[in-house]
């Protein structure tokens, strides 16, 4: 039996930041390199970013990942290594994994099958490689490969192809003989997805019966989707080495120690390594044990949406170069979980890179030497207001207030009547009548949501920070949210998640930020008829609960509106009568087709759900159409 020092790591890197991806791969390698890592796994399309979007279609993007592929060659004298690239071969561009060792390309592995579903969009860009077919690209082997690294083959497969069952490219690697497969994979972050990469790996591994070796990209790359980071090393039906998820850090390494019979071919599909020096060094564990919160099935879901919004929120203002955060703070439950968000992102931050390592991270912000303290850090990087009217309530404006408090952000209070008044004084000269409750109520209600937003906006721009929207998924189904109101902003953070999720949330939040105490005392109401009337979001549209089913069953099960609404009288049938059910059905399938205008034009949304209804990254639905009231059979 031989010993090998395996390493895997992930990386926190920007589409088409050259350098800086370059830079990070290095200091990647070269900490993999003092730690005796012989063969190290890099994630998918690390050199030019995974979310390039339709900038893979230009050539240059490719030119320039070739430019620093050949770059990278200097730091493999004494290691192997698998690093991403788009790359053109024959007329088509292909998803590849370079294996650099020994100073050389070694081989260009590609991907075999392309991920076409939910936020992917891969065949718009690449072409799947034919298994089994091996060619040379520049002299060098590209293709369906095996790869011997001193007494050991190497297989890869690349993301998507692990998730093909039978298809998958470890099947017939395992058939033609490997020690190791590693998979570069760019997975994004969805609730309970680690658990399937991790059983993943353990079949890989079977499969093979050797080594599998797994490694992600980390935080908000491009604006939508956010990568978890994790990394795992198997061998015999055990996950040997693991990372902490959603760190805070550029790259992270985790290495293993593994003992393999020598494994030898001299077949047709197998490139020969230069060899390198191999030593008997024991490496430096860098293995972290698996974190508490990961282990606890009660609440992982809630961990698992703090950790992933807050380093999107982190990662979002720091790679645009924004000051800090702007939220309109209602007081409710939307805004409040936002702000309670951006609040625990710089705890975070300071928890894993240090004070310094905070103002390393954001030189770029002017003042930032300035600060002395992680508070006035907060202070400065966070600004909240409360937008009141005659029709805001005590509770609400003491709510955000507490709560501006207890996570210390800057806080604002405007009174905003006399806007309001002007606005509707102006249209009531044009049309020559009174506004009234009774003929003109969502135009009274939205009058005052779209005031708000120039406010924010001028606190935005002068802060150079982002504004960010507070509506959530919720909303977006039915269109529960005023355009150009609570939808302004540079981000949508929650525009992913459901209402009745997001309360539950906060309710756990609490803990750990008690001035949430108030907010969740609160019923949510958008608090804009007169205060009289005790306006209820849930009376106005249905019980959450019962919308969120219903825009599941809909559009994730994909269940027709007559599915819909039969499924809707036996779940809840005990608490409500089959006409109430069925006015919620019909109002909710009204207001779906009518407000997809509105989801078109909403700010990007972090994707942390199994589905979202973004049209850009998820779920196209027509603007005009016949809608799908119509088709709900009558009670």
């Amino acid at each position: 039996m031989s010993q090998l020092t395996i390493g895997s790591g992930v990386l926190n890197q920007t589409p088409l930041d050259w350098e800086g991806n370059f830079l990070r791969i290095v200091a990647l390698v070269e900490e993999a390199q003092k730690s005796s890592v012989k063969l190290l796994c890099l994630p998918e399309l690390c050199l030019t970013g995974y979310g390039c979007e339709d900038q893979f279609l230009s050539p240059f993007t490719s030119q320039k990942a070739w430019e620093y592929t050949l770059k990278l060659k200097a730091y493999s004298k004494d290691i192997a290594f698998l690093v991403g690239l788009p790359l053109p071969f024959e007329g088509a561009l292909y998803n590849v994994a370079a294996c650099i060792s020994g100073g050389e390309i070694v081989a260009l592995i590609p991907k075999q099958h392309l991920a076409d579903d939910g936020v992917h969009y891969e065949p718009r860009w690449f072409s799947p490689w034919p298994a089994g077919k091996r060619e040379t690209h520049l002299g060098i082997p590209i293709g369906d490969y095996r790869i011997q690294i001193h007494e050991w083959i190497l297989g890869v497969e690349i993301c998507q192809d692990a998730w093909e069952g039978s298809r998958r490219p470890a099947h017939a690697l395992a058939d033609r003989g490997v020690s190791i497969i590693c998979n570069p994979t760019a997975s994004h972050f969805a609730f309970g997805k680690a658990k399937v990469r991790q059983q993943l790996s353990l079949e890989g591994a079977a499969i093979c019966q050797g080594a599998y070796v797994f490694a992600n990209l980390l935080g908000n790359e491009s604006g939508r989707v956010i990568f978890d980071g994790d990394a795992y090393i198997v061998h015999d039906g055990q996950i040997l080495a693991q990372n902490s998820r959603f760190s805070f850090q550029d790259h992270q390494l985790i290495t293993a120690q593994i003992d393999l019979a020598p494994m030898y071919s001299s077949e047709a599909d197998v490139v020969i390594a230069k060899p390198f020096e191999i030593t008997d060094s024991i490496s430096k564990e860098l293995t972290k044990s698996v974190e508490a919160w990961e282990t606890n099935a009660e609440c992982l879901k809630e961990e698992e949406f703090e950790r992933v919004v807050r380093l999107g929120l982190w990662d979002y203002m720091r790679k645009s170069y924004s000051r800090g955060f702007v939220v309109s703070l209602s007081g409710g439950a939307d805004s409040s979980a936002i702000v309670s968000l951006c609040f625990l992102a710089l705890q975070a931050a300071e928890k894993e890179l240090g004070f310094e390592g905070i103002k390393k991270r954001l030189a770029y912000i002017p003042w930032i030497s300035a600060v002395t303290q992680v508070a006035d850090l907060q202070k400065r990087l966070l600004t909240t207001l409360y937008q009141g009217t005659v029709n805001s309530s005590l509770q609400t404006r003491s709510s955000a207030k507490v709560l501006a408090d207890g996570i210390g952000s800057t806080h604002y209070e405007l009174e905003i009547d006399a806007i309001v008044g002007e606005y509707r004084e102006l249209i009531e000269q044009a049309i020559g009548r009174a506004l009234t409750w009774e003929q003109d109520d969502i135009t009274l209600q939205n009058v005052q949501s779209r005031v708000r937003s120039p406010s924010a906006w001028m606190l935005a721009n002068i802060n150079q920070a982002l504004l960010l929207a507070t509506s959530n998924r919720s909303e977006a189904s039915v269109g529960y949210a005023t355009m150009d109101g609570d939808t302004s902003g540079s981000i949508s953070p929650i525009a992913g998640i459901d209402k009745s999720f997001l309360r539950t949330w906060l309710a756990w939040a609490e803990a750990k930020i008690p001035a949430l105490h108030q907010v969740n005392s609160l019923e949510p109401s958008a608090e804009l008829r007169p205060l009289a009337t005790k306006q209820v979001d849930e009376e106005d549209l249905m019980p959450y609960p019962i919308l969120n089913a219903l825009e599941r069953w809909a559009f994730y099960e994909r269940k027709s509106p007559s599915e819909c609404q039969e499924v809707l009288f036996l779940t809840y049938g005990a608490h409500f009568s089959k006409e109430k059910l069925s006015e919620f059905a019909h109002r909710f399938f009204r207001l779906w087709a009518r407000n997809q205008w509105k989801r078109e034009r909403y700010a990007p949304g972090f994707h942390v759900d199994e589905y979202s209804l973004d049209p850009k990254s998820w779920l196209r639905f027509p603007i005009l159409s016949a809608g799908l009231e119509k088709d709900l059979p009558p009670v």
